[in-house]
């Protein structure tokens, strides 16, 4: 039997989980910001319907955010950006999947940025500075406003290389601006009850 619960405590919160992280990553601010080289998910994996998340870059380099499966690799941000087994958003605005750019964001992000991520186990949505950015493929067709396809348990899936330095909110508390869609929150802790 599982439940949802609202972090009170930091043993039920969500945050970056370093058992997991790749060798040379750094995650520091008790699981809420990452250096160094590589990558990181979740310690919990997206169950709700309408699940919202943040990342401020706060040094540019090369970075990735997005969800991925349990699987997908964290050793580095290459193999994080080319593996079937994750969605992120890159440093160039590109958001890769299997290896391919498979959509770009409307407009570029910067150093000092908020990149929001709405998702609702049906479409990943990308925000910056809380206004959701429309996405376009190829040279002139745009999608919706978001990404479709994903599939499986899910994480918020993150990684860096080249000094970047990126602080993840999860929690409202730690968010810098509220989420752009109606009845989307923060991600909820599973609470496995025996």
């Amino acid at each position: 039997n599982r439940s949802l619960i609202t972090p009170v405590d930091s043993t039920h919160e969500v945050r970056l989980d370093l058992s997991s992280a790749g060798p040379t990553v750094v995650i520091l601010k008790n699981g809420h910001c990452i250096c160094g080289h590589g990558c990181a998910r979740s310690n919990t994996s997206i169950v709700q319907n309408k699940a919202y998340l943040e990342a401020k870059i706060q040094c540019a380099g090369r970075w990735a955010i997005g969800l991925g499966l349990i699987k997908a690799p964290l050793e580095s941000l290459d193999q994080l950006s080319e593996s079937s087994l994750s969605w992120v958003l890159r440093e160039n605005g590109g958001v890769w999947h299997a290896g391919a750019m498979i959509a770009k964001l409307k407009q570029p992000v910067e150093e000092g940025d908020v990149i929001g991520l709405s998702y609702d186990h049906v479409e990943l949505q990308f925000s910056v500075n809380g206004a959701l950015v429309p996405l376009f493929a190829g040279q002139s067709l745009t999608l919706n406003n978001g990404i479709t396809g994903l599939k499986g348990t899910l994480y918020p899936v993150v990684g860096v290389a080249d000094n970047s330095v990126l602080d993840l909110g999860f929690n409202s508390r730690n968010f810098y601006h509220s989420p752009p869609i109606l009845d989307f929150e923060q991600i909820l802790f599973e609470n496995k009850l025996l």
